[in-house]
This record gives structure tokens, C-alpha cells and sequence, in this order.
């Protein structure tokens, strides 16, 4: 069961679940949205997309147009 729930949506179902379980905890005030900006940040600016570890500000830019749109909403 678990092989075929792994396959489920093309690997596509973690993302949704992820952003799902990250509005739930905003919406009980468990994070705020400041903690979601500052956890995505982080993690933004370890992402290798050039050979290399992001700038803090190339990183703050994909937080804000890519990342907080797809976890706080619009």
C-alpha cells in the first residue's frame, strides 16, 4: 500500500501536503506568517540552483514571489 500512496499524483501529493499541514498550524496560530517566511529563507538559501548555495538576496526574492504565494496563499 505504501509503494503504491509514494506514486500517488507523480510525487506531486508531498508539495500539497506540506503547504496543507503549513496553513493549518498559521491557522491555529501555531506559526505565524513571519515564521513561515523566516523557515522557507533558510531553506531557500541552501537551494542549489546554480552550483552554489543562493545570496540572501536571491533567496528573499524566490521566498516572496514563489514560495510564500504557494504556502500563505495569494
Amino acid at each position: 500500500m505504501s509503494g503504491r500512496l509514494a506514486t500517488l499524483g507523480h510525487g506531486e501529493i508531498d508539495p500539497l501536503i506540506l503547504q496543507a499541514l503549513v496553513r493549518k498550524l498559521v491557522a491555529k496560530n501555531v506559526l505565524s506568517p513571519d515564521d513561515v517566511r523566516a523557515l522557507l529563507f533558510e531553506a531557500a538559501t541552501r537551494l542549489d540552483l546554480v552550483g552554489s548555495n543562493q545570496t540572501p538576496q536571491a533567496a528573499q526574492i524566490i521566498v516572496e514571489e514563489d514560495l510564500v504565494p504557494a504556502f500563505l496563499g495569494g
